[in-house]
């Protein structure tokens, strides 16, 4: 039997992740003993690149996407990141004065554009695959990057430093091995993104982001006397998605949007409060989940926004690149304002606890009211077009005609809208499982979907590829 995460090059998104984790979350690329800037401030300097370099990518998009069908564009991204990453550690260490914060400054420029257009690139290839098991590789991407990361952590300082310029170029040559997976078909009825709170959503993806800045920020105040918090914190989320990651191989969820959207909200609130805990003997157990949903977070943002853009005929670079976008933004903002707080004069633990229940306070009511589970739900409903008094097997019989599929295939259509699972389709068809999750993906492909929900919402909506049409 085929292994479900057989496409080994779709992990090649881990490189860039373990690069991410590295950057901001230890002092190899930044290193605290620079004679430039300490730790904290090198962070911000990063991170207000970053957000450039996103912002820099989306207004070339306009002219230039798709990026992934320009080998230049992996060629400039590799060279950038990876010179940039070389380059700003030896600013730190062996230079002063103005020329050393020149070369820090253009090699962190580097690096974050470089680092901005290959994540929108690794957006533009998910956007379009026809797998039906997108959500499963973002998670084996991300339980990859942190075995990565923790094997470069704990190296001498000069081959850390080796090892995550590499990276870069590792997620590149993923990348352009990626260009024969297979592409689902545009959908005859497009998705009306006129249709999509866009704006309330970007806002509370904002205010999330706020809160994780604010968080990680603070999180020093409850890291004192312990040299291996972030280490601990991060080998709790990766494996908290580890676990994920797993259960998701065991049993298929019928929508991966959902089940990447489940930890955020949770996550975050809980390990905030467990943050807040006196006395607080362990907590390193709030910030790794804190870390754990944030990072739920940015694969549930890969995972729509660029299904959107799809389902839209809209830009990836422009949807996906302007969600990262805001949500860079507000961490910027939250570091920056965790930084007011700690250093000015009015601070204190009470002031700490009282941001950190504000925070409590504003992720409920945004996990209530303003992005629920309907709401990303929602994301995958557009207006039917059949008629109600449809009978389920008519439904599937005229996608079926439309989306080309052959007998067999639409016979696993019809099984498979009437909720039946794998191994029972097997014994009903008498036929391998191997064989069904092959008809499986190439109904997906015709169809242009990602998972079970999406297929269910094109058997209702007569919503299938451009190949009906030919």
């Amino acid at each position: 039997m085929r292994s479900r995460f057989e496409n080994w090059r779709l992990l090649g998104l881990g490189f860039w992740q373990a690069w991410q984790i590295i950057a901001m979350c230890t002092d190899i690329v930044a290193p605290t003993s620079g004679f430039l800037l300490d730790r904290d401030s090198a962070l911000v300097v990063l991170l207000v690149l970053m957000t450039l370099g996103y912002l820099a990518v989306v207004l070339a998009s306009r002219q230039l996407a798709p990026f992934i069908r320009r080998r230049a564009a992996y060629i400039a991204a590799s060279l950038l990141m990876t010179s940039g990453t070389a380059a700003m550690p030896l600013a730190m260490m062996f230079f002063v004065g103005p020329a050393g914060f020149a070369l820090f400054i253009f090699a962190a420029a580097c690096a974050s554009l470089g680092n901005a257009l290959l994540l929108i690139m690794w957006g533009e290839l998910w956007s379009a695959l026809a797998t039906g098991r997108v959500g499963r590789h973002l998670y084996a991407s991300y339980t990859f990057a942190f075995v990565l990361f923790f094997a470069i952590y704990f190296l001498p300082r000069l081959l850390a430093v080796a090892a995550a310029a590499l990276l870069p170029i590792l997620s590149t040559l993923a990348l352009y091995a990626c260009h024969r997976e297979p592409r689902r078909e545009p959908s005859v009825v497009p998705l009306d993104v006129r249709t999509i709170p866009v704006a309330r959503l970007l806002l509370c993806l904002f205010v999330i982001s706020v809160i994780w800045g604010l968080t990680q920020g603070m999180v020093v105040t409850f890291a004192v006397g312990d040299e291996f918090f972030t280490a601990k914190s991060l080998l709790l989320a990766g494996g908290g998605i580890g676990a994920i990651t797993l259960s998701m191989v065991v049993s298929s969820s019928p929508s991966e949007a959902l089940t990447l959207y489940r930890p955020v909200i949770p996550a975050v609130l809980v390990g905030i409060i467990l943050l807040l805990l006196q006395p607080a003997v362990y907590p390193f157990l709030g910030s790794g989940l804190i870390i754990m949903g944030i990072y739920c977070l940015d694969m549930l943002i890969m995972l729509v926004s660029t299904d959107i853009a799809f389902r839209g005929r809209i830009s990836v670079a422009l949807s996906f690149g302007l969600a990262i976008l805001v949500t860079r933004a507000g961490t910027l903002v939250g570091s920056v304002s965790a930084d007011a707080f700690m250093f000015a004069p009015f601070w204190s633990t009470q002031l700490r606890t009282d941001v950190c229940l504000i925070a409590v306070l504003l992720l409920a009511v945004i996990g209530m009211l303003f992005f629920t589970m309907a709401d990303v739900q929602q994301l995958y409903v557009t207006p039917r077009t059949q008629k109600a008094d449809e009978s389920l097997d008519q439904k599937c019989a005229a996608v079926a005609a439309m989306g080309n599929l052959t007998k067999r295939e639409a016979e696993v259509l019809l099984l498979l809208a009437r909720g039946r699972s794998i191994p029972y389709i097997c014994d009903e068809l008498h036929i391998a499982q191997g064989t069904v999750k092959h008809h499986v993906s190439n109904i997906y492909r015709k169809l242009g979907v990602y998972d079970r929900q999406g297929l269910l919402d094109a058997i209702e909506q007569g919503g299938v590829g451009k190949s009906a049409l030919t």
